[in-house]
């Protein structure tokens, strides 16, 4: 329950940043229409290949690694955990230090349960504590108040300590 309850509040955190992912684009461009296009999207699969299109067409957007975020959520919800990953690793390689990436990743290469995916798994584990000990330092993200900011924290931060334990459980 608290895992679902955790897993629901970083699904809102994503979505938060689509409306961001607009905003780093030129209005009424090409690629702000698509994106427009995506947002509106209602249908779980036509979303998909809005967004793979939407890479394929826009590979160097300001906004790709939204993209990849909202694949990495509807693939969770899907559960297919090899999709989870795919996009989970492009999310990282736009964004590094993406804390929503790092855990989707995180909990989909443990679920895989083989030995190099669990020693990837403790990877991204350790690599989202260490990124949220850092932002424990930062003021609170546009639009959160402090109580948000402090709550989002300490919620991931469980969480990717839950991960990392299981992982390593798994690897014994």
């Amino acid at each position: 329950m608290k895992t679902r309850v955790i897993l629901t509040l970083c699904v809102v955190f994503v979505w938060g940043l689509v409306s961001n992912a607009n905003a780093q684009v030129v209005a009424g461009s090409p690629e702000d229409k698509a994106f427009q296009k995506v947002d509106a999207e209602n249908n779980i699969d036509s979303k998909i290949a809005l967004l793979l299109d939407f890479e394929k067409q826009f590979p160097q957007s300001k906004s790709i690694r939204e993209a990849y975020l909202q694949l990495v959520q509807i693939y969770l919800q899907k559960n297919d955990q090899p999709k989870v990953i795919e996009f989970g690793e492009k999310a990282l390689k736009a964004d590094p230090s993406n804390i929503d990436a790092l855990l989707a990743v995180t909990r989909a290469y443990s679920l895989d349960g083989k030995s190099a995916s669990l020693d990837r798994a403790i990877q991204y584990a350790q690599k989202a504590i260490d990124q949220l000990g850092k932002m424990k330092a930062q003021p609170a993200q546009q639009g959160k108040t402090d109580e948000q900011w402090k709550q989002y924290i300490d919620s991931n931060d469980q969480l990717a300590k839950t991960y990392l334990s299981y992982a390593q459980s798994l690897k014994r």
